[in-house]
């Protein structure tokens, strides 16, 4: 986790990985109020990532009731679960949840968190709460490790396709959906990677300045290299 002392300042000063959608809330402002650094990006598992152990899926409790019907809740457990060896969720309350979902299925809900998940959940009175216990989640991690901060936001594959798409989804601005999807054209990960931007065009959702970012990383050099590439050519 990235954990800060500012020369001369009286308090630790935090920075965190946090997810670009979450800017506009209540949370994440209370969190700019009390000194924190966010750092955003648009994360695929959680919403505040505080140590490459930890990250946090913030749910409101209106949100918490939409989730819980469409389902969503358990499939973002899940990659939570897979994604970081702790993983929290911080239910912050306020409001009400949506019409047609009793208290108990909430209940049964975070029971399901906490047992079938060994997700703890972390109920916070409102956003300045929730703020606070990032910010304390966030202190302790960083007095327990100086690992640098990372994202672990892809799920660990699990069969062989689920490999190649890993490895294609490691492409700019190529998302596993596009990943698929090249597969499916070219057949193998080589292919993909062998592909001209022409070729890589050809697939749906690839224009011509994702095929030319996609060809720059797959054909240009390492800057530390010292050797020949495989084709025989030496750097240019």
């Amino acid at each position: 986790m990235r954990f800060f002392k500012g020369k001369g300042a009286a308090e630790d000063s935090l920075e965190l990985i946090v997810d670009r959608r979450e800017a506009a809330s209540h949370t994440a402002r209370a969190l700019t109020a009390l000194g924190v650094k966010a750092e955003y990006r648009m994360l695929k598992v959680g919403d505040y990532v505080v140590s490459d152990q930890v990250a946090i899926e913030r749910k409101t409790y209106s949100d918490l009731a939409a989730s819980i019907v469409d389902r969503r809740l358990f499939s973002q457990a899940q990659a939570l679960r897979e994604c970081y060896p702790r993983p929290i969720i911080l239910l912050e309350m306020g409001g009400n949840a949506e019409i047609g979902v009793s208290r108990e299925a909430i209940r049964g809900a975070i029971a399901s968190m906490v047992l079938d998940f060994g997700i703890p959940v972390i109920v916070a009175e409102g956003p300045e709460d929730a703020a606070g216990f990032i910010v304390a989640i966030a202190r302790r991690e960083g007095k327990q490790s100086e690992a640098p901060l990372g994202l672990k936001d892809r799920r660990r594959p699990r069969t062989p396709d689920e490999e190649k798409e890993y490895v294609v989804a490691s492409l700019p601005m190529v998302e596993v959906s596009t990943a698929r999807r090249l597969l499916s054209e070219f057949g193998t990960v080589e292919a993909v990677f062998s592909a001209s931007e022409d070729e890589l065009q050809r697939v749906e959702r690839i224009g011509p300045k994702k095929a030319r970012r996609i060809r720059e990383v797959a054909a240009t050099l390492y800057g530390g290299f010292k050797g020949k590439p495989a084709d025989g050519h030496g750097p240019p």
